[in-house]
Order: structure tokens, then C-alpha cells, then sequence
């Protein structure tokens, strides 16, 4: 099947066969579909076969993951002429708050809490710490079962309600302001920078694979660092290079970073 060409992880074939399945379902009922929340790199396999193919008869393919910037997107297919506006993608934003205290949490608190209710990872997208609460979009069917069975975060009691889209905090909000050098804008340099560690325990994150670029998988350490660019470490948090600074007088390069833990 052409539509797996290109998809090299067992992972990534099932989830491509399962949105080729969906597209063929809206091609069939002729209604809107909507898939879990994909990664990029399904949503630019996606792309990819749409701006290949000759077939006038493809439906209208949409992406929706919340905000921008995130990674995780819901795919909606559209029959030829349907209005988003009339059928929006089924996704929600839940706050969650603490109950006692105001908490900090990190990602792998929240990624854990959630997955912890039995929810599979592709049921809700990117999640994100506000000043006093946290946020994530998930699929709208389940919305209220989070709703009603997330009691803790960590250990911390905690509530959770439905809340507009506008609710969402912005890129700046949350996160820890920080003044680097480092000797140069390699990515295990400017990791190990973002997050205290050494050069070599940044060297193996990366070439363990749980580093990404701009949303995207990054394998070599030496890769360099564009400006603006968002950088993801599993199991440690996000950071955003808000800013190169020039260099200092030991020729070395000034950052201004952004840590989300």
C-alpha cells in the first residue's frame, strides 16, 4: 500500500493504516472523520501522500492540535466542500488545579497521572504548565471520564474542569528564565546547559532518542541549534532558546533560555 511507503516503525505503519482506514471511512459515509492525536510524523507522512496524489476526490485534510506550537494533532477529514466551522475537531481543554496547594509539576508528572487512568498516550495531545494550573486537550468523549476519575497529580488532590480554548496560557507563560554560555550552539551543549548536566549525560540523551528539535527526532549530538528553536528531553522537560546574545569575551555564546520542567 502506497500510503505506508515511508513509514519505517512498526508503531508508525499501525497508526498510518489506522488514519488510512479513517480517510476511507469519510470517502464512504461521505460525513467528517476525526482521528486520535497523531505525532509529526504521521501528520507529515499525511501531507506528503495528499501533495503526491492525482485523485481530485481526496477529502479535505485538517490539523488541530490546540495551539501552534504543539506537537500531537488530531487529523480531520472533511468530504469535498464540508464546513470546519459546522464540524470542529471533537477536542477539549481541561484545567487542572490543585486543590491545597499551588503545585509544580513536572511533565512526567502530568504524563503520568494520566496515563495512570488507563488512557492511551494518542487520547490526549501536548500538555502544558501554567502559573497555577495545568493544561491538556484531550479527545471529547473522554473528557468527562478524566473529569470525574483524575483525583491526584503526584500526590496532590487535585480538580478538574472543562474551560474555553481562550483559557490556555500563552508560550510565555510558566517556565524558568536562564542566562547560558556555552562554547558552542551544539545540541548536547545547549542541553546540558538548559539542564545542568554534563556534556556526555546530554550526548547519550540524544543519541538514546529522547531528544526532538522542534517537535521533530534528533539523533546527533552535534546538530546546531537554530535560533528560536524548541527542544524536548524525555523524562527532563522542554527548553526554548529565546535568544542568542552574541558572544561573550571568552568567545564564547551567550543564550537566553527558557526551561519548562
Amino acid at each position: 500500500m502506497k500510503w505506508l511507503e515511508g513509514a519505517r516503525e512498526d508503531t508508525t505503519r499501525a497508526q498510518m493504516a489506522k488514519v488510512y482506514d479513517q480517510l476511507s471511512q469519510c470517502q464512504r459515509q461521505n460525513r467528517p472523520v476525526f482521528t486520535d492525536f497523531v505525532n509529526p510524523v504521521v501528520q507529515d507522512l499525511c501531507r506528503s501522500h495528499f501533495a503526491a496524489t492525482k485523485d481530485k476526490d481526496l477529502p479535505e485534510m485538517r490539523f488541530e492540535g490546540g495551539h501552534p506550537g504543539f506537537e500531537s494533532c488530531v487529523i480531520g477529514f472533511y468530504p469535498q466542500g464540508d464546513s470546519f466551522e459546522l464540524h470542529p475537531v471533537p477536542m477539549v481543554l481541561l484545567e487542572i488545579s490543585a486543590l491545597e496547594v499551588t503545585a509544580a509539576w513536572s511533565h512526567r508528572d502530568l504524563l503520568g497521572s494520566l496515563l495512570g487512568l488507563g488512557l492511551a498516550r494518542e487520547k490526549f495531545g501536548d500538555l502544558r504548565n501554567g502559573e497555577k494550573a495545568a493544561f491538556v486537550f484531550v479527545l471529547e468523549k473522554l473528557a468527562p471520564f478524566v473529569i470525574n476519575t483524575l483525583a491526584r497529580v503526584s500526590r496532590d488532590p487535585v480538580s478538574v474542569r472543562e474551560v474555553p480554548w481562550t483559557e490556555f496560557p500563552s508560550e510565555d507563560a510558566g517556565g524558568e528564565l536562564l542566562f547560558r554560555t556555552v562554547k558552542s550552539t551544539r545540541l548536547d551543549a545547549v542541553i546540558a546547559a538548559g539542564f545542568d548536566l554534563s556534556r556526555s549525560q546530554a550526548q547519550k540523551l540524544v543519541e538514546a532518542e529522547r531528544v526532538k528539535v522542534n517537535h521533530r527526532p534528533e539523533n546527533r549530538p552535534d546538530k546546531s541549534v537554530p535560533d528560536d528553536a524548541v527542544i524536548s528531553v524525555r523524562g527532563y522537560g522542554r527548553l526554548v532558546l529565546a535568544a542568542n546574545l552574541g558572544s561573550s569575551k571568552k568567545d564564547r555564546t551567550k543564550m537566553q533560555l527558557k526551561r519548562f520542567c
